[in-house]
């Protein structure tokens, strides 16, 4: 071999170790190079290290949103453990902006069904418990035929029916979809009757004064010439004879009150006068009787003292057998202690 073959090899494999040697001395300069803090002050993120170069400034890494992953399914065929893959199904995540427009959707759809179908709207309507009233009477005042089922409300319904119909002792109402409406009342009973001349009042048991309506037998009756006595518990006062309402007026009376102490006293005398004698009550004298012996019996407006006041009628009346007097007119034991007859 040659002496320049010899140098060129040699020229070649020192090339080849100062190659080396750089290769070397960067590798190590990589791994000891650190992250260049920000002159702010702020924390520096992640560095990124470029081969062969020290990094000068630190770079954030991104954040990088998930991935949405189609959901694979896998069929298997048999025992041989093959599998057919079959083909993928997106992966649907809505927002809440969606999904809040979907049921404002529906709610809109919903209310125009209630407001405007024809499935919603009452054709007619049950009424349970009705005796004296009838059918007609009752929607006369609801007018619920033809209305949609939203539009009804039961409380407004149960207030006008109570004040259209003193009558009515109880009302419950049951509402149903799509248009279903249940009405069940109890009708109070009249015993009495008032019978002011051009007016006639009915009077339940509790002493409610209730409108004449249709036929009820064996009612007691009492001729007067003014309306009822009213209880002085009435929430609103009236005006006429004897602070009731005068005979133009005779709805103003009803569903109030009458005055329990002349309710009592009328009970009292039914059970003590013979049935040919008619109860009476008259403004000026108050509550007496027809006596079948020609002349009306008076015993006042203040009824505390009544069972006095009945035993001195009575040795008024021996004094008149025994004396042979027969009033023309009427006998008075308002005041105890001053009777007297016309």
């Amino acid at each position: 071999m040659s002496v320049n073959s010899t140098s060129a090899i040699n020229r070649a494999e020192q090339l080849r170790q100062r190659r080396a040697q750089k290769t070397t001395n960067r590798a190590s300069a990589a791994r000891k190079s650190v992250p260049v803090k920000s002159t702010s002050g702020a924390k520096a993120g992640p560095s990124v290290l470029l081969k062969g170069y020290h990094a000068s400034t630190s770079v954030p890494l991104r954040k990088i949103p998930p991935m949405r992953v189609k959901r694979q399914y896998y069929y298997p065929l048999g025992a041989s453990g093959a599998e057919i893959r079959l083909p993928a199904i997106p992966l649907v995540n809505p927002g809440m902006r969606l999904v809040s427009a979907i049921l404002l959707l529906l709610c809109v759809m919903a209310l125009y069904t209630l407001g405007f179908s024809d499935q919603f709207e009452v054709q007619s309507f049950q009424v349970v418990g009705l005796q004296r009233l009838s059918y007609a009477d009752v929607e006369a005042v609801l007018r619920l035929e033809g209305s949609q089922i939203i539009e009804f409300d039961p409380g407004k319904a149960r207030e006008a029916l109570i004040a259209a119909f003193p009558e009515l002792a109880s009302i419950d109402i049951q509402v149903g979809l799509p248009a279903e409406v249940i009405i069940q009342v109890v009708e109070r009973q009249p015993v009495m009757m008032w019978d002011k001349g051009d007016q006639v009042y009915w009077v339940d048991s509790e002493g409610v004064i209730l409108p004449p309506r249709g036929e009820v037998q064996g009612l007691m009756r009492i001729e007067s010439n003014m309306t009822p006595p009213l209880a002085s518990t009435n929430k609103e006062p009236v005006k006429g004879v004897e602070g009731n309402p005068t005979g133009d007026s005779p709805t103003a009376l009803w569903g109030q009150n009458m005055d329990t102490l002349v309710l009592k006293a009328i009970n009292d005398l039914v059970f003590r006068l013979s049935p040919e004698s008619n109860l009476v009550y008259n403004s000026i004298y108050g509550l007496g009787w027809q006596d079948p012996r020609g002349w009306e019996v008076y015993i006042g407006k203040n009824l505390e003292n009544f069972e006095q006041k009945l035993t001195v009628y009575e040795s008024i009346v021996d004094y008149f057998e025994k004396t042979g007097i027969h009033p023309q007119e009427l006998v008075s034991v308002e005041f105890i202690n001053a009777p007297f007859y016309k």
